[in-house]
């Protein structure tokens, strides 16, 4: 055994010995390596880089730094070290979901989304808490990524105003309600989303999801306000890449009636192009909506088919107290209170069990709470205890069909043609890093999903 004699060896060996023992045992007690890392200090952490330099290879040592450069934010250096660990454990699905929260850390959202897809295609497949920890991740992903792309398209609205939006793209504003009955006042969200739903029925219509629009006016603090006229609608399809707005307003009329008013306005000019209108009892809210969807489209020259007309009357539930739970559920949503959400979709659901977009909205309302009530090491070690653990071969990519629908497929409400593009109105979200050691561990970028099934054959020239 050599033994060192240098000055100051003996307490640098010590420091690095215990920064080992502490990690290693903080690992174990995280069910795998995935739970909250211990706080470390700056001289462990030193200690700890210390042995990676002496080990620049070992996974272990790159995971608990890792962990360490997570807890301090440090998400750059933890990425760096976690494709380390990937490349000699691929199948290291805690190493992979730290990954997944380090990109969220670092506002790389499509990454994250490209990590967590490929989590809950793992095979085997990973049980119902792990795929509900994961769904969940996805949805507080979408919520972000709609935030960061309304941050975005402000920045950038100068140049938005140049670019002329698809003709054929709508956006549908939230309505506003005039009367005094505030427990109505959740109509405004279940109205747009019928809105949407109805318009999308249309093959050449293209529209902007409700979620996206509601992002975008939450950043400008318009609904608030509600300082929402031809002018600021205008203003909203421009930062969206809509040539159209619907914007409307309901409320109580004379002898228990219910009127709903509505109007299509051109963004390029906040000139309004098409009205509609409707009033009767509050049961017959679908019939109304319906009457004032279609007088628009008649207005704006738009010949249906036979079976567009028919998808359009179409009700998503008979029971107008369960739309107006399901309203409520939309609202809460909107603010961020999945708690609430998910229990307003729930009673939606429970009074009309055959109301789909009620149950879906409980099921990720539900799964949205769980993740933001988990903390994210937690997440780590959850999927690392049922996915894996730390090494083993890589599970086997999905087909590039059903990994591509799983990552851009997701639309939050409305229906197949509603637009879900990743950019807005021409602004690239931030791509991820290339890095050829992220590629040989596949990282999963959103390049990657594009060539999962590819075959590439090289032939040698004589």
């Amino acid at each position: 055994m050599t033994v060192s004699t240098g000055p100051g060896s003996g307490a640098r060996r010590l420091a690095v010995a215990c920064a080992f023992i502490a990690t290693a045992c903080a690992g174990r007690a995280g069910g795998g390596g995935g739970g909250r890392p211990a706080t470390v200090s700056p001289a462990d952490q030193s200690a700890l880089e210390t042995q990676r330099s002496q080990h620049p290879t070992d996974p272990d040592v790159n995971l608990r730094l890792a962990r360490a450069y997570y807890a301090a934010q440090r998400y750059a250096d933890a990425r760096r070290a976690l494709q380390i660990v990937l490349v000699a454990q691929p199948g290291n699905a805690s190493a992979r979901a730290y990954l997944g929260l380090t990109y969220e850390g670092l506002e790389q959202y499509d990454s994250a989304r490209a990590v967590y897809t490929r989590l809950l295609f793992a095979q085997p497949p990973p049980g119902r808490p792990v795929r509900r920890l994961l769904d969940g991740r996805l949805a507080l992903l979408t919520r972000k990524e709609l935030q960061q792309r309304a941050r975005l398209a402000i920045a950038r609205e100068s140049l938005l105003v140049r670019t002329p939006p698809d003709p054929n793209t709508i956006a549908v504003m939230p309505f506003r309600y005039t009367g005094a009955d505030s427990s109505l006042r959740p109509l405004e969200r279940g109205l747009a989303a019928l809105v949407v739903t109805d318009l999308s029925r249309v093959r050449r219509l293209r529209l902007v999801e409700r979620e996206r629009l509601q992002a975008l006016l939450d950043e400008l603090q318009l609904a608030a306000s509600g300082r929402v006229d031809p002018a600021t609608g205008a203003r909203s399809g421009r930062l969206v890449g809509a040539s159209q707005v619907v914007e409307g307003q309901f409320s109580e009329v004379a002898g228990a009636n219910f009127r709903v008013d509505a109007s299509v306005v051109r963004a390029s000019d906040a000139q309004i192009a098409a009205t509609g209108s409707g009033s009767d009892q509050l049961r017959a809210l679908f019939d109304i909506e319906k009457a004032v969807v279609f007088q628009l489209l008649d207005k704006l020259a738009i010949t249906l088919t036979p079976g567009e007309r028919t998808a359009i009357s179409e009700r998503p539930t008979r029971d107008i107290q369960a739309f107006l739970l399901y309203s409520r559920g939309l609202e809460a949503q909107d603010r961020g209170d999945f708690a609430a959400a998910a229990q307003a979709f729930q009673a939606a659901a429970q009074r009309d069990p055959g109301f789909s977009a009620a149950a879906q909205g409980a099921q990720t309302s539900q799964a949205a709470q769980t993740a933001t009530a988990t903390p994210p090491t937690e997440v780590a070690a959850t999927v690392g205890g049922a996915g894996g653990g730390e090494g083993g071969e890589a599970p086997p990519s999905p087909n590039q069909g059903t990994l591509t629908n799983a990552i851009n497929n997701a639309v939050p409400s409305g229906a197949a043609n509603v637009t879900a593009t990743p950019t807005s109105g021409g602004i690239q979200l931030p791509p991820t890093d290339p890095n050829r050691i992220c590629e040989g561990a596949s990282c999963d970028g959103p390049a990657r999903a594009a060539l999962v099934g590819t075959i590439i054959i090289i032939i040698r020239r004589p």
